[in-house]
Parts: C-alpha cells; sequence; structure tokens
C-alpha cells in the first residue's frame, strides 16, 4: 500500500517539475488552483487503477485455476470453494476501488507537497 502511494507520488512529482513551465504559464494567464491540479489527480486515479489491474489477472487466473482443481475433489464435503462469477466480480470491485484510491491519495499527497500554486 505504502510503496504503491509513494510510486504514485514520485511519478506526480517528476510530472509536476517536467510540466512546470506550463503551470507557470496557466498561473500567468490566470488559470485556478483546482484547474492546474486536476489533471493531476486524474493521472493518480489512472495510475492506480492500471496498477490493480495486474493484481486483479493474477488473482482471478489463479482462483480459477484451484476452483478447477479442487471443487471436484471437495463436491462430497461440507467444505466448498466460491462460484467464480460473484468471486470475480467482487474482488474485481474491491480492488479497482482500492487501487483508485492509493491513485487519488498519493496524488494528493504529491500534489500538496510540490506543486505550489
Amino acid at each position: 500500500l505504502f510503496t504503491a502511494m509513494f510510486l504514485i507520488s514520485n511519478t506526480i512529482k517528476i510530472t509536476i517539475f517536467a510540466r512546470q513551465r506550463e503551470i507557470e504559464i496557466m498561473k500567468l494567464v490566470g488559470a485556478t488552483n483546482a484547474f492546474i491540479r486536476w489533471p493531476f489527480f486524474l493521472e493518480g486515479l489512472f495510475l492506480g487503477i492500471l496498477g490493480s489491474l495486474i493484481p486483479i489477472g493474477i488473482i482471478l487466473g489463479f482462483y480459477n485455476f484451484l476452483y478447477d482443481l479442487i471443487q471436484p475433489q471437495l463436491s462430497g464435503t461440507f467444505l466448498e470453494l466460491l462460484p467464480f462469477n460473484p468471486f470475480a466480480f467482487q474482488v474485481t470491485a474491491l480492488l479497482l476501488l482500492i487501487g483508485a484510491f492509493i491513485g487519488v491519495w498519493g496524488s494528493l499527497m504529491s500534489v500538496r507537497k510540490f506543486l505550489k500554486v
């Protein structure tokens, strides 16, 4: 969690430094602080969502493999794995929300610290 926020924060910081001249021009022509900050929040959101897609694929692929392998052996017992379809939807939604939150949070911390508008 902290590693992801650190990586996103550093990515946003590098982006801020690379776009410093454009930010200064926007301030000179009268752009509001929110107008300048908004693209960085969106970039953090997209980075968080993209960063959550790889773990989603790994988890769902591994769970599908285990479900096909183990579920037939558990059919006569009181133990049972969750069906793939609702489990996949729930895990995907949860990881996307966590990724989006981490991305926005890292971006918020980075913009607050490194962007003086």
